[in-house]
């Protein structure tokens, strides 16, 4: 009897280990913008036994799925702000918890410009929040440019700055080369995007921004080609 209890604890637990899930995964599944891989992943976990780092993985994931996903994605913005706010209250302080605060808020926005009234202040305030708490990661820094880059409510000294921090911090992010090629179209600067550009073309970028990556190239082409023909023209 014993012996068949512990085969069976044996199995059961290669039972588990084969369906968890981890963060990379669900991570993957996000870059990837698969909806239904997504979905099954976040439907697994327990996600009050979770490490924080996680929980704003789970608050990204929602949120995105809101972003671009199809059906009925309202509910998904629904959970994102919940859980985002649940962790405001409770880690404040933590960069990524900000960070996803300025995700959930700035998706709103993006669906409807409407909510830019209503939002865009909360948006700046927790994106410049993950900086302050989380100096070293890029995505904090990249976040903050791009807002100082694309909104009307922006600077582009302050673009500039975050845009070249991420950039230092992490150098096979495809969408850094990008902004940094939109930043110097702006100050007129051909040469410089266009080294931006074709360097966003070379660069391999990371598995878990797979689909970004490949639109962020798309653009950087085509931006490319529009840039050359302005070098040219002068």
């Amino acid at each position: 009897m014993r012996l068949k209890n512990l085969f069976f604890n044996y199995f059961l637990l290669l039972s588990v280990i084969s369906f968890s899930f981890t963060k990379l995964d669900l991570q993957i599944a996000v870059g990837e913008r698969n909806q239904n891989q997504v979905i099954n992943i976040i439907n697994s976990l327990e996600y009050k036994t979770l490490p924080i780092d996680f929980k704003c993985e789970v608050v990204l994931a929602y949120t995105d799925l809101f972003f671009w996903g199809k059906g009925d994605v309202d509910k998904y913005q629904e959970i994102a702000k919940k859980y985002v706010e649940e962790l405001l209250e409770s880690s404040p302080t933590y960069w990524k918890v900000n960070y996803a605060a300025a995700m959930v808020y700035g998706h709103y926005v993006q669906k409807n410009l409407f909510y830019a009234f209503i939002y865009y202040k909360k948006i700046f305030y927790h994106a410049n929040l993950a900086v302050q708490y989380g100096p070293d990661e890029y995505l904090a820094h990249l976040l903050v440019g791009i807002l100082n880059l694309e909104t009307p409510f922006g600077n582009l000294s302050s673009a500039r700055e975050h845009l070249l921090k991420a950039l230092e911090l992490n150098p096979n992010h495809v969408y850094t080369y990008v902004e940094l090629g939109k930043y110097y179209e702006k100050i007129h600067n051909c040469q410089k995007a266009i080294e931006m550009y074709q360097k966003a073309l070379e660069v391999e970028g990371e598995i878990v921004w797979k689909y970004i990556n490949e639109e962020g190239k798309q653009v950087a082409s085509e931006r490319l080609l529009e840039v050359e023909r302005k070098c040219t023209r002068k």
